[in-house]
């Protein structure tokens, strides 16, 4: 078992002491002794000075313990006291009734006088073991000690009433000749026991704490129960182990005198010493200035800090007024403290200044008063800290207060459980919450509700760490409206590294963020559509390709917008596209992107789509544009043109599957519009052949590659050939004859119809003096003007030049327009159509039915012959609509004053209806094809018979 290093000590003199008496009562109770050892002369002498001295300890042991009533002690030293009160009156009767001693109430016995002994001995070991075995603390008794005594001397009484009135009633203790009964053995025995019992829990007790003497216990206990143990041995009162008995019980008491003394006189006195060393070292170890000061503030007693200049004139205060010590300043804040203190027992928080040295001291005082003894002053204690450091501390940190408060960056200071504690006026101004409303509140509470909700647990996750999160919040200030804050948290730590608080520093970026989204609005959205540009497209491309194994990209191009846009003004145009934008948006899928390209070219990606719904996604798109709508008062009826290339099977570059789509849309303008098309690698090649076309056709007028053949065109009425369209050939070395309806698109979108409808023009004028030079009867040769062409401000002038430089009559040339091109600026367009007129030029409108007119413009127009287009003749011998239209433009044309003809007349049936229902001229391969000029010559000379 383990002892307690502070009962080391004692424990060791307890079992030294103990041992050594176990050691002589082995010794003696094994050797044999020799019969004048049985009997020892003159014991009762000796007897009475053992039971004497164990009387004495027995009364000092209760004495000690009745003198030390008032303190706090413990109740079990006030079993100790009664129970030995107890003892020594016990012991006294014991010794009265010894044999041999005069007679004192009765004739003296042994049997008696043992009943005395074994009470007496078995009061002690058990008042022992109740003091050892209850809880040993320092607290009242429940009674006072009176009540103790008065409980020890009722049992004292009960024993002499027992022994003295009524022995019979007891058990026979000692037979004469025979020695102690078994009886007395049995209760020797049992007092041993209960002594053992006490000791080994002292010892158990002395694994713990010290609380009591429990070394010096111990021992008593242990030679206690040596002591009966003797008693238990002698076969007469006068024998050895009697004596021993005796010796032994004298040692026990003494052991537990000692500790009573230890307890209640000796270990006092040696914490009271402790106290005072412990006292003296705290003062000395004070940084601070402690003295004692009467109420009129004079010096009594010094203890100053040796860091202090006062310690070292310490004993010069001693006697001396703190007025002639102190600045008039800090003796009167000294005094003032001195004054709180007698009224209220204390003063604190009093500071005064001095100057030790070159250095200014700050001090703060504390000031108790201690009541005075009676006839005695009041003296105070005067604790003078140094509290520079800490004065200074705070006026840095005043300083710090007063620049965070007025800083312009918002700041705001969490605990660690995420809620405010304080804010700045910046803070304050931005959010319209005053600081005391704020307080407690968590910052979440002043987010917008757009704010995810995934952001907080970011937050705590990343600072939890220890680290700072720096990101954008989205806060509603006090008024309900939003504003956005760059933010930055970081733990604040102190000095052991704990995490005590977290630091928000706040900016208002609201203005910055409408800027950016502005910025990013002008650089990346339309500004007509707010679709976005080809730029953003890129980024969504990239995302989606990504994302997604396969998508569709659709280029979409409005039919005829310049048409619209030319003759319903700009403001009209762009109504019209942001009008489509919106429809070719509503018709797409949440996840598609629709992007606006330029002018009147649309982008929509389709991620995720495959042939079938790429097919679907654009004849939505061309239904949702295909619906009427209404510009300046007029309804419109607007068509597109959508090309589709795939991802990734036409290719998996942006660029590369918009110049597909593109192509693809071209495809279906020249397929007649208003349709959808899939790219395909002949597409490819077809674009390639245009682009090279393109090139050819630049060159093809300066190398003598164009040239003019003529349809004869006849007069139904007359049955003659009055005149010719000139049609324009191209005969290229590359790519041979090169169709009119394959250059002509490349030539108006190149630019070069300029150049070459000049070129038509007088090579058509030279050849029409030619035919006249040569005989034959005045012709009306029909050549066709380009909207291009048309738009030349100039154009009455300068084919009035060419007729001039030809030599030919204004009425040989008829010059043929197309609905769009006469209807595009329609004021324009009569203007140049009446200069044209008064110069005797012919005009008609080519193509008739297939665009779209204004009747009353028509009207306005100077103009002399409808051509009834080619798509009306080919059915019209057994289609009863082209039969109705073709009739219906006779009619209107010959109210207007107006002359018709139709073209692409190839059988006898279309002639037939055509005459019949009133139509001026024809022309067709049913009469001829396009001839040479030398064929066209003979042609009419040799003159035509009706089929």
């Amino acid at each position: 078992m383990t002892i307690h290093p502070a009962h080391l000590a004692e424990s060791r003199r307890a079992f030294g002491a103990a041992s050594a008496l176990l050691v002589i009562l082995i010794v003696v109770t094994t050797l044999r002794l020799p019969a004048a050892a049985s009997d020892v002369s003159n014991f009762l002498p000796l007897h009475m000075a053992l039971e004497t001295l164990s009387i004495v300890v027995a009364s000092l042991i209760f004495g000690l313990i009745w003198s030390s009533r008032h303190e706090k002690l413990p109740a079990n030293l006030l079993w100790v006291a009664s129970a030995f009160l107890a003892v020594a009156l016990l012991d006294f009767l014991h010794v009265l009734t010894l044999p041999g001693m005069p007679d004192f109430i009765v004739p003296g016995s042994t049997a008696r006088s043992t009943g005395f002994w074994l009470a007496a001995r078995l009061v002690g070991a058990l008042g022992l073991l109740a003091a050892v075995w209850l809880p040993w603390r320092t607290r009242p008794a429940r009674m006072p000690l009176s009540g103790w005594q008065l409980i020890g001397l009722l049992l004292v009484f009960g024993v002499t009433v027992l022994l003295f009135r009524a022995p019979a009633w007891l058990p026979a203790t000692y037979i004469p000749g025979w020695g102690p009964t078994g009886f007395t053995v049995g209760a020797e025995y049992t007092i041993v026991a209960l002594n053992l019992l006490a000791a080994a829990r002292l010892l158990w007790l002395m694994r713990g704490p010290r609380r009591f003497n429990a070394g010096a216990l111990f021992a008593a206990a242990c030679i206690m129960a040596q002591s009966e143990f003797f008693l238990t041995r002698y076969m007469g009162v006068m024998d050895v182990y009697n004596l021993f008995g005796h010796l032994y019980k004298v040692l026990a008491y003494l052991y537990l005198y000692r500790a009573v003394f230890v307890e209640t006189v000796q270990h006092p006195y040696a914490l009271l010493e402790e106290s005072r060393r412990r006292l003296q070292a705290t003062l000395e170890a004070l940084p601070d200035l402690v003295v004692e000061m009467d109420a009129r503030g004079r010096y009594l007693a010094v203890h100053a800090a040796q860091a202090l200049e006062m310690s070292r004139r310490g004993s010069s205060l001693k006697g001396r007024l703190v007025e002639d010590i102190l600045p008039p300043q800090a003796a009167g804040t000294v005094l003032a403290a001195l004054a709180e203190a007698g009224r209220q027992g204390v003063s604190r928080g009093r500071t005064v200044s001095l100057r030790l040295g070159r250095d200014l001291r700050w001090f703060e005082l504390s000031v108790a008063r201690k009541p005075a003894r009676p006839g005695g002053i009041d003296r105070y204690v005067v604790i003078a800290r140094d509290v520079t450091q800490r004065h200074e501390n705070e006026q840095m940190l005043r300083k710090f207060s007063l620049a965070v408060a007025q800083s312009p960056v918002s700041i705001m200071i969490l605990d660690t459980d995420y809620r405010i504690e304080y804010v700045n006026e910046a803070y304050s101004r931005l959010s319209g919450y005053t600081g005391q409303e704020l307080l407690g509140r968590s910052p979440t509470e002043l987010w917008s509700p757009r704010m995810a909700e995934s952001v907080q647990p970011a937050i705590r996750a990343r600072i939890a760490r220890g680290e700072p999160w720096k990101g954008e919040l989205v806060s509603l200030d006090k008024a309900g409206r939003e504003f956005t804050e760059s933010v930055l948290i970081y733990p604040v730590r102190n000095a052991d590294g704990k995490v005590t608080n977290y630091l928000s520093l706040k900016e208002n970026i609201t203005e910055k963020k409408q800027a950016a989204a502005r910025i990013q609005q002008l650089s990346h959205y339309d500004q007509l559509t707010g679709l976005p540009n080809r730029m953003l497209l890129h980024e969504h491309f990239q995302y989606a390709s990504q994302q997604f194994r396969a998508l569709a990209v659709l280029w979409i191009d409005l039919d005829r917008f310049k048409d619209i846009n030319d003759s319903l003004g700009h403001r009209a145009g762009d109504a019209l596209l942001q009008e489509m934008a919106h429809r070719l948006r509503t018709a797409l899928r949440a996840q598609d992107i629709l992007s606006r390209l330029s002018g009147d070219d649309f982008l929509a990606i389709l991620p995720g789509a495959g042939q079938q719904e790429a097919a679907r996604g654009a004849q939505a798109l061309l239904d949702a544009v295909a619906l009427p709508l209404r510009l300046d008062g007029q309804e419109t009826f607007v068509t597109a043109s959508v090309g589709i290339a795939l991802y990734p099977s036409d290719a998996d570059q942006l660029d590369i599957l918009l110049k597909h789509a593109e192509t693809a849309m071209y495809r279906v303008k020249s397929d007649g519009r208003n349709g959808s098309c899939f790219f395909t690698p002949e597409m490819q090649a077809r674009s390639a052949r245009l682009i090279a076309l393109g090139h050819a056709l630049k060159q093809a007028q300066q190398r003598g590659e164009l040239r003019l053949v003529y349809q004869p065109q006849l007069r139904l009425s007359e049955h003659r050939i009055f005149g010719a369209e000139a049609l324009l050939r191209w005969d290229s070395p590359q790519w041979g004859a090169v169709s009119p309806a394959e250059f002509i698109p490349i030539a108006e979108s190149s630019g070069l119809i300029l150049s070459i409808g000049d070129w038509v023009l007088r090579t058509a004028l030279r050849q029409v003096r030619h035919w006249l030079d040569r005989g034959l009867p005045d012709l009306v040769v029909a050549v066709n003007l380009s909207a291009v062409q048309f738009d030349q401000p100039d154009l009455p002038d300068r084919i009035s030049r060419m007729l001039d430089e030809a030599g030919v009559p204004p009425h040989c040339l008829e010059l043929e327009l197309t609905e769009a091109a006469a209807m595009k600026t329609p004021e324009t367009a009569a203007q140049k159509i009446q200069d044209l007129h008064q110069r005797g030029i012919r005009l008609a409108i080519d193509d008739f039915g297939t665009g779209y007119s204004s009747l009353s413009y028509l009207k306005r127009f100077k103009i002399h012959k409808l051509k009834i287009d080619q798509s009306f003749v080919r059915d019209i011998d057994s289609d009863v609509d082209d039969q109705a239209i073709a009739s219906a433009i006779i009619q209107m044309a010959r109210s207007l004053s107006m002359s018709t003809i139709a073209e692409g007349v190839e059988t006898a049936e279309q002639l037939a209806f055509l005459r019949a229902s009133g139509c001026d001229d024809i022309q067709g391969y049913h009469f001829s094809r396009p001839l040479e000029p030398d064929a066209f010559e003979h042609f009419v000379l040799r003159g035509v018979g009706e089929s």
